[in-house]
């Protein structure tokens, strides 16, 4: 057993103990007037309230999409299931931003937002609060549709690098 505190490598040991969180994985997109789509894979998603029905999404200040997301801007979180393996990597940057959405059955709302049409579920939210941390920021996403496609639910977890489905 490894034990790290703040005199050892911390930082890395944290990374690492995240890597273990297993956590759905999911593709946070925005379109609109001021460029082209931008999308980006997050596990960092969790529902915040249902009254009214609200979520928190972490976004790196690097990414594309971190720069698009201000207030009232809308964005949808796209849960992935079985059979989307491959689009956890090409939205984390294993394609050109500008080539992503050519992977996947991709379909826009019509407020612009991109939307995965085969996903576990759509959540179509517009930014109601943001909040800097560090190297990230806090989007609250107040819902405002919410997609639910019928079949069975499986899936999609990212845990250690890799992906499984449930």
């Amino acid at each position: 057993m490894v034990s790290v505190n703040a005199t050892g490598d911390l930082r890395q040991a944290f990374r690492d103990a995240m890597r273990r969180l297993a956590a759905t994985a999911t593709i946070v997109s925005t379109g609109g007037e001021d460029g082209p789509p931008v999308g980006m894979t997050a596990t960092s998603v969790t529902s915040l309230s249902a009254d009214p029905p609200a979520l928190l999404v972490c976004v790196n200040r690097s990414s594309s999409l971190a720069g698009r997301l201000g207030e009232g801007r809308r964005f949808c979180v796209s849960i992935l299931g079985a059979g989307h393996d491959e689009l956890p990597f090409i939205f984390g940057g294993g394609a050109p931003r500008e080539r992503r959405f050519e992977h996947g059955n991709w379909k826009t709302s019509r407020h612009g937002v991109p939307f995965l049409d085969d996903a576990q579920s759509n959540i179509f939210c517009s930014v109601d609060r943001l909040f800097a941390y560090a190297t990230h920021r806090i989007v609250v996403g107040r819902v405002d549709a919410v997609r639910l496609p019928s079949g069975d639910v499986r899936p999609l977890i990212f845990a250690d690098g890799r992906v499984m489905n449930g």
